[in-house]
């Protein structure tokens, strides 16, 4: 199967990275892929870990902010 890639910009950087790492491009997308497949994993690997509620951070702080100085 071949894969053809018309974005210009994209095609750069991965010759570049193929440049830069000495090796095959297949080899290089094998391992980013890897990478990225393996975070993917970690991140649902961890859904239901934690029983409590998490809040976004920034919402947290903008209530915060919003309430009067007493």
């Amino acid at each position: 199967m071949a894969i053809q890639i018309h974005n210009e910009e994209l095609i750069e950087r991965l010759q570049r990275l193929v440049a830069r790492e000495n090796r095959p491009i297949e080899e290089l997308l094998l391992t980013l892929l890897d990478q990225y497949t393996s975070r993917l994993d970690a991140i649902e690997a961890m859904d239901g870990m934690f029983d409590d509620d998490i809040t976004d951070l920034s919402t947290s702080v903008r209530e915060t902010m919003s309430r009067p100085i007493i």
